[in-house]
């Protein structure tokens, strides 16, 4: 389904050809299988694509996390993913624009006479606010959303936001059989005229700095039909908890996260591969996986600024707090314990980590290290290529014990899981992982000297 805000003049006609509309990108970075550009294509005569990160277009209150740059590795894919978007509107003679001040904004729209804007609908509660700060301060324009995020609509889910289940099992049970996923749209039945301004425009090519694990150097078109074109899809659930490797997991969060790819895009090549290669267990779940990243986002709805908070869904908040030492020896991998180092290098440098290892560290952190489990949220918001607000806090709440957990948390065994899934140390030797002498520490965690 998809909505319209509308406050329009009693003197104004409703006439595509009179009304001129700004497409806001944010989390839907694609032509194809975009509800939105669709109807904002229906609904207007003109049209001007402008890209406002709204991490960063209006300031947050949410300011105790130490202010960090995004990771070096977060900055070439985000690059890398608006060349191609600008190379797909360039097939229609469009330009993508940057805005990263709202004083832009507010001069663009007076000096275009924008009439309409089209914003894909948020589930973060920082975005949502940013949006409705927007709507707030331009009351006189038209905006229109729709759910570009995720494989439902609301009006889909048997149940109201306000009532999505406690946890994942009862959510799956209750849509997996019962909500029909729509099939993908192929491109805008058309673009309107392009328009023209003096904003920044985003480059047709991407930086010449590559990431350093090539996979992610593809466009989402390229990753997805890649993997879909081998048989890895066929024994992904042997291999999804490995550490490493080729093609051990689908390799698209990136691009899910973004928006350059659609959840329904993924489950369409799913449903094609099922039809050549026949469908099993691993096929399912890599749907299944797709309904974990479905729930964390309709949560997130729910929980809104709870999402953020301590002790998230819980009644109590868990007994950790901070140590500087200790999160500085996280984040940089120089812990004791030689797995965490590795992949903690592993982020550092590529801006990724496999969900096995995001689990061990996030565990680390909270139960061996026992952080607050939001410092170690908001450094993966900043390092990770992959960051979705609701996955990560959502995901992050999980292993805390906060959040949609029934078994109130989760610690792992850091020597099995090395045992597990590094059994030759070659992961470990590979991102230099080599402990770190821990100094005697006295009952408040201070380093004796």
């Amino acid at each position: 389904m998809l909505f319209a805000y509308v406050s329009i003049d009693s003197n104004s006609l409703f006439v595509i050809g009179m009304r001129i509309g700004l497409y806001l990108f944010s989390n839907d970075l694609r032509v194809e299988d975009n509800a939105l550009l669709r109807l904002m294509s229906a609904r207007c005569g003109q049209i001007l694509f402008v890209y406002c990160p709204l991490r960063t277009f209006i300031p947050s209150a949410h300011g105790a996390y130490p202010h960090q740059h995004y990771s070096k590795p977060v900055r070439i894919f985000t690059q890398a993913t608006l060349a191609n978007l600008a190379k797909q509107l360039a097939a229609y003679d469009h330009s993508l624009y940057h805005i990263e001040r709202f004083e832009q904004l507010t001069q663009l729209i007076k000096t275009q006479g924008v009439t309409d804007i089209g914003i894909a609908f948020q589930h973060g509660w920082e975005e949502i606010n940013r949006v409705r700060t927007l709507k707030q301060r331009m009351e006189h324009l038209t905006f229109w959303h729709a759910h570009n995020h995720t494989l439902f609509s609301a009006e889909q889910l048997p149940f109201s936001v306000s009532d999505i289940p406690a946890t994942f099992s009862q959510f799956r049970k209750k849509t997996e059989n019962s909500v029909a996923i729509e099939p993908t749209l192929q491109k805008p039945i058309a673009l309107p005229k392009p328009m023209h301004c003096d904003l920044p425009t985003s480059p047709l090519e991407p930086s010449r700095e590559e990431l350093v694990e090539p996979w992610f150097n593809n466009s989402a078109p390229q990753a997805l039909n890649d993997y879909f074109h081998t048989r890895a899809a066929s024994s992904y659930k042997q291999t999804r908890n490995a550490l490493h490797g080729d093609k051990f997991s689908t390799g698209l969060s990136p691009w899910l996260a973004n928006g350059s790819l659609s959840a329904r895009q993924v489950y369409s090549a799913l449903l094609a591969y099922e039809q050549r290669c026949g469908a099993n267990e691993s096929t399912y779940w890599i749907y299944f996986e797709l309904l974990w990243r479905e729930y964390f986002q309709w949560l997130a709805l729910k929980q809104g600024r709870t999402l953020f908070l301590f002790k998230g869904m819980s009644d109590t908040a868990p007994n950790t707090s901070f140590y500087p030492e200790r999160y500085q020896a996280w984040c940089h991998g120089n812990t004791e314990f030689e797995l965490v180092n590795a992949l903690m290098h592993q982020l550092n440098t590529s801006g990724w980590m496999s969900n096995r290892g995001r689990q061990i560290v996030a565990s680390c952190f909270v139960n061996e290290l026992e952080l607050d489990w939001r410092y170690g949220a908001a450094y993966f918001e900043h390092h990770l290529i992959d960051y979705d607000v609701a996955s990560n806090y959502g995901n992050w709440q999980y292993i805390a014990g906060v959040g949609a957990d029934p078994r109130g948390g989760r610690h792992f065994n850091i020597a099995k899981q090395s045992e597990l899934f590094d059994p030759d140390g070659q992961f470990t030797k590979r991102y230099g992982g080599a402990s770190i002498e821990v100094y005697e520490r006295d009952h408040n965690g201070w380093p004796r000297h």
